[in-house]
């Protein structure tokens, strides 16, 4: 059986928007809604074996974009940073202006 990765899910939010959308729905399937890969391939219509290849191939993909682009390790590095700055005594307006900040970037540690 080959293990589910969490870290592509995240991967999936950062970098689904430039894969196939073939690839796109099927890493959907498979890591936001949980279906297996019987439950995907009756769904698209292709065998368990194709599914799995496809599967791997936009994980591939993923991997790829994230070591050249690395946006995934920044965001963290950013959530991670906002979090100690938050834990400092901080004025009324500085709070407001990182939790701002953690907002408008959507941010929350894996």
């Amino acid at each position: 059986m080959f293990e589910k990765n969490l870290l592509l899910s995240y991967l999936l939010d950062q970098y689904g928007a430039v894969l196939g959308e073939r690839h796109r729905t099927l890493l959907d399937y498979y890591y936001n809604q949980d279906l297996s890969l019987a439950e995907i391939a009756a769904e698209i219509g292709i065998s368990r074996q194709g599914v799995r290849d496809s599967i791997k191939k936009a994980e591939e993909e993923l991997f790829f974009l994230e070591e050249k682009l690395h946006l995934h390790e920044r965001t963290l590095k950013i959530a991670k940073a906002s979090e100690r700055l938050l834990a400092l005594p901080l004025s009324n307006e500085a709070r407001e202006a990182v939790q701002t900040l953690i907002e408008a970037a959507e941010l929350t540690p894996h």
